[in-house]
């Protein structure tokens, strides 16, 4: 079998292999938290150390972990649940995610008044912009930590210090999907009154995130039932992925320095490598200073990222044109609010790095080189 270079980890991320030791212990340990017998109740002390671990790593112990299904439900539990009032205003940035974009503007129907903060040419809130579209009538700030498209990393202590300075009452989310495990995130530091993290980012399971909400932030419940999750996530815990969650989450934290240092360079040198080629006028490398280096976004215009991701899909080479979750839809939202053009955006593509994956960057630079190429009618 031909060897496979996954480069799509923003997507999704290959499971650790801890997991199936907690699962293989989870098996014993089937009993459920809200029970009263003494197995359960230990179930349940594990299930709460799991919550205070990722509060931990977090640097948020002045608040409260709520375990979700995803970081969609996250998304969507928030901007449903605060108390929000007709007429009044939520702003968010061009460069969120869907279950953002969309559970906000959803909330328009409502009578809320949702507007789009605009983007500098790096993918960065534009936060002189931002500081013009704040006045009295706004009630809820959304600005993403991490760019699922390009990996830059908005400067979110300032912006949130700006906005509580200017009213200590707005609520502040920030979407830190792509951040959390993969740059230093000290919630304390940031000042935000809400964080979505997920654990398929990170290593993890698939079907379990959280929302972390500081003291004092008061939201209504989306799901209602048997009052699990402190009365906010009604339904019979996820304990397996919620406890896989806090132990691999912890172990790559551990980690981080090393492993980004081993993302970087790996990020770096496939860059240096293009730059060093022939196809190099041909492209464009979507990035900035403050950038995650677990994401790398090029535009190729001329050339659909599609197709190119298609052909090098036939190399083992498995790339993105952009976010999972909106990969169906034409377009790309965030490469449009930077500037780019129709060709930009249609060839652009995503490549994200695991820390845990050895790539063979020589060959992945070739290939991309050679499609390029062939694409371009160079060859």
């Amino acid at each position: 079998m031909e060897k496979i270079y996954y480069l799509d980890n923003a997507a999704t991320t290959k499971t650790n292999n801890i997991s199936i030791d907690i699962l293989n212990k989870s098996i014993d340990e089937f009993y459920n938290p809200s029970s009263a017998y003494k197995q359960a109740i230990s179930v349940k002390n594990n299930l709460d150390n799991a919550r205070k671990i990722l509060c931990d790593l977090l640097g948020g112990k002045n608040g409260k972990v709520i375990f979700t299904s995803s970081a969609t439900e996250s998304n969507n539990m928030f901007f449903m649940g605060v108390h929000l009032r007709k007429g009044q205003t939520v702003l968010i940035s061009k460069a969120e995610h869907p279950s953002v974009y969309l559970a906000a503007h959803r909330l328009e129907k409502f009578g809320i008044i949702v507007k789009d903060i605009p983007l500098e040419k790096t993918g960065a809130v534009d936060f002189e912009t931002y500081k013009k579209m704040l006045d009295e009538s706004v009630a809820l700030v959304s600005i993403i930590h991490v760019s699922n498209e390009t990996g830059i990393i908005n400067n979110i202590k300032d912006i949130c210090a700006y906005t509580k300075k200017y009213n200590k009452n707005i609520i502040f989310h920030s979407d830190g999907v792509q951040a959390f495990g993969k740059i230093k995130v000290d919630l304390n530091v940031l000042g935000v009154d809400l964080y979505t993290i997920s654990a398929h980012k990170v290593y993890a399971p698939r079907g379990i995130a959280a929302l972390w909400i500081k003291n004092g932030v008061v939201i209504d419940p989306l799901l209602v039932g048997g009052g699990q999750e402190m009365g906010l996530r009604s339904s019979t815990e996820n304990y397996f992925g919620a406890v896989s969650f806090a132990q691999i989450a912890q172990n790559v934290i551990l980690d981080l320095d090393k492993n980004n240092a081993k993302v970087l360079q790996n990020r770096q040198n496939l860059i240096d490598l293009l730059r060093n080629s022939e196809i190099f006028d041909y492209i464009e490398v979507n990035e900035s200073e403050n950038q995650s280096p677990y994401i790398l976004s090029i535009s190729v215009p001329g050339i659909k990222g599609e197709v190119l991701a298609n052909s090098l899909e036939r190399d083992g080479i498995l790339i993105s044109t952009g976010s999972a979750c909106s990969s169906k839809k034409a377009g790309n939202r965030t490469l449009e609010a930077m500037g780019k053009t129709n060709s930009e955006v249609i060839g652009s593509v995503r490549i994200s790095f695991s820390a845990y994956d050895d790539y063979d960057i020589n060959y992945i630079a070739g290939k991309l080189i050679e499609n390029i190429l062939r694409f371009k009618n160079i060859i």
